[in-house]
């Protein structure tokens, strides 16, 4: 017996009545979170972004470079200028700059710094995005001298440290040791032409001076009262 044939599927009608709103711009926007306005339309709201996660500066030297002594001739000092760049994920707080002499050698006031300060400089807060910022660290002589009583032998001997950080402690150290990059340049205080004065200096020795540096417990727990500048 043959199977009685079967009559030809017929497809629903399809609406000639045109939408009030794009379906294809519903489909490119999918993901988004729709809202009914009141006039029926779909309106798409905008999707939300968590804040990004802060991220510790990164300080890079753009001049001087920090691997050169950098000589400062007695009487003819006048002003040096450190030019850096910080990059940093900032999450809206701004990047806070310290600068030390002698970073790392206890000072009278059990500070680890002969010479400390955490200037008024402070780089608005930015992105990795948005790239490198730059800023600018001023040795001015006339209203600076660099320390003269001679920790070690090398008593033309010293360094200038610049730190990046998000929060200080009443210590002039940054507030979490983790939160923190630097850069150091070696500053020798003689005259080159001077057969006496060191060509470079050589590298702090904790063995035979006691160093201290900003991440000692002793200063994580006893940072009361800010320290002079002297």
């Amino acid at each position: 017996m043959i199977a009685p044939s079967r009559p030809p599927l017929r497809r629903a009608p399809v609406l000639a009545a045109r939408p009030r709103c794009s379906a294809a711009l519903v489909r490119s926007f999918a993901a988004a979170a729709l809202v009914t306005s009141t006039t029926g339309c779909l309106v798409l709201e905008p999707p939300t972004y968590e804040h990004p996660e802060q991220t510790a500066p990164v300080l890079s030297a753009v001049f001087p470079p920090p691997h050169l002594p950098i000589h400062i001739v007695p009487g003819r000092e006048g002003i040096l200028n450190f030019s850096v760049t910080v990059l940093s994920e900032d999450n809206g707080d701004p990047v806070q700059i310290a600068q030390y002499i002698d970073y790392g050698r206890r000072s009278r006031f059990g500070m680890p710094y002969r010479r400390g300060e955490v200037s008024p400089k402070f780089i608005a807060a930015g992105t990795i995005e948005g790239g490198q910022r730059a800023f600018t660290i001023e040795l001015d002589f006339d209203n600076f001298t660099l320390p003269t009583d001679g920790v070690t032998p090398e008593k033309e001997c010293h360094t200038l440290t610049v730190t990046a950080s998000h929060a200080f402690t009443e210590c002039r150290c940054p507030t979490d040791p983790e939160d923190m990059s630097s850069l150091t340049w070696q500053l020798i205080h003689c005259d080159p032409n001077d057969p006496a004065c060191p060509a470079s200096c050589p590298a702090m020795d904790c063995k035979a001076t006691p160093c201290l540096f900003c991440d000692d417990p002793s200063l994580q727990d006893g940072c009361v009262t800010p320290p002079p500048d002297r």
